[in-house]
């Protein structure tokens, strides 16, 4: 007997998943404004963030919608639907991401939301930690394609 049939196998959070671009884009503009933020935690930078927030709502929201729609789905006889995260299309553009800096892009993302709403000490720190830990993933092709849309 082989127990070491998974071994070839990645673990969940190496592997990769495919997530629709203007998601990614989303996540990226509030990993921006989290930078800015927290090197100047002023109502300004604060109302930027809010608003990266607020767009990257919109797009989940937009993409709940589509999977809540028959489009794409079963009734058609073929579903592709959920095969990409953040999908708003039958058609949708993806980048491929390694799990484990999707679920860092989440964390910061809940982070950032509980900053916005309450300032405090805490929350401005679990947001620092929460960003630390995604830049520490950020491979340097990302920190030089980041540098360049700023």
């Amino acid at each position: 007997m082989n127990f070491h049939r998974d071994a070839g196998r990645q673990s969940p959070e190496a592997q990769d998943v495919a997530v629709e671009v203007h998601l990614e884009q989303d996540i990226t503009r509030v990993q921006h404004a989290t930078d800015a933020y927290l090197s100047d935690p002023s109502q300004q930078r604060r109302q930027e963030l809010l608003s990266a927030l607020e767009s990257l709502d919109q797009q989940t929201a937009a993409s709940d919608a589509y999977e809540g729609s028959v489009m794409g789905s079963a009734a058609y006889g073929f579903s592709t639907k959920g095969s990409v995260i953040g999908e708003t299309s039958q058609n949708p553009i993806a980048e491929q991401l390694s799990g484990s800096v999707l679920r860092a892009q989440i964390a910061l993302v809940k982070a950032a939301k509980s900053a916005v709403t309450d300032a405090g000490p805490s929350t401005l720190d679990a947001l620092r930690a929460a960003n630390t830990e995604l830049t520490s993933m950020r491979s340097p092709d990302d920190a030089h394609q980041s540098s360049e849309g700023t």
